[in-house]
């Protein structure tokens, strides 16, 4: 019996090491007509792992197929937002077979609505270069979180770069808005905005209204110095107090402000650093 097995493993063996495995990215096999595509979003999310592919090989070959970092698939409802795939995945399918994969997603389009559990997508398109190395980075650093997601809507619906935030990670947050500044040329933010996240199905997936602005003040007292630290209306009126006529000693201070802006009016607001009625620094935010 071991005989047989051993002869019948020897003739298998060589068909087996020859079999033809191709290797192509997702959009490129779907482009090639290799493959096809079915996607549903079986969490109700936008960002995470949220979404379940289910290609098949329409070929008469094994086919590793990597879902590339920036493809992009569009809803069957026309209102719902595109999904944005981060990428990396690889599935490894039969011939003229299928095989499912849950992949990672953002959404791709910040004012449409936010997926409903089960709704469907297809293949769309593969974004922009500039997307993709946002991605990249992403990926590198694992970041499929609400600051991942800002600073994609950064390249697809040209938000600010103050919105790339994430408290108790200040190297992080450096670095990345380093490579987004210099990706699309914005300057480099005088503060953060942290945002709030936003699921609910059928609704916009971005709420412009800052749950909290964050600014940095840095000075070097040349002598002893009574200081205000507040944010300031229109009117000039303090409405939030970080300190008032507080003495600082004569060498470098560093100070943060946490301006809370969810229940404020909207409009312009003025975080100030003052020496009694003069202003040492001054950042301007606008509540929207």
């Amino acid at each position: 019996m071991k005989g047989l097995f051993l002869l019948f493993a020897l003739a298998v063996l060589p068909g087996l090491l020859s079999a033809k495995l191709v290797k192509a990215d997702l959009s490129e096999a779907i482009k090639n007509r290799s493959v096809s595509l079915e996607a549903v979003n079986t969490e109700g999310r936008y960002k995470g792992k949220t979404t379940k592919l289910r290609i098949t090989n329409t070929e008469k070959f094994v086919q590793q197929i990597t879902v590339n970092l920036g493809v992009i698939l569009k809803p069957d409802d026309t209102g719902a937002q595109p999904m944005v795939l981060a990428g990396g995945e690889d599935i490894i399918i039969p011939a003229g077979d299928s095989r499912e994969i849950m992949v990672m997603t953002f959404c791709g389009n910040s004012p449409r609505s936010c997926p409903s559990k089960n709704s469907r997508y297809s293949y769309w398109r593969v974004g922009s270069d500039t997307l993709v190395k946002v991605l990249e980075f992403i990926k590198a650093n694992s970041i499929y979180n609400i600051m991942g997601q800002d600073a994609v809507w950064v390249i697809t619906n040209h938000h600010s770069v103050s919105n790339v935030y994430q408290e108790g990670n200040p190297e992080m947050v450096k670095k990345f808005v380093d490579l987004l500044c210099k990706l699309t040329g914005q300057p480099q933010p005088d503060f953060h905005t942290v945002m709030p996240e936003h699921e609910v199905a059928g609704q916009p997936a971005y709420v412009p209204k800052a749950l909290k602005i964050i600014a940095t003040f840095e000075v070097r007292l040349d002598s002893p110095k009574t200081l205000t630290l507040g944010v300031f209306n229109d009117a000039g009126e303090m409405i939030q107090k970080v300190f008032i006529d507080q003495e600082f000693g004569r060498s470098g201070h560093r100070f943060e402000v946490e301006f809370e802006s969810a229940d404020v009016a909207p409009g312009h607001y003025y975080i100030r650093l003052k020496e009694h009625d003069t202003v040492l620094q001054q950042k301007m935010v606008m509540v929207e």
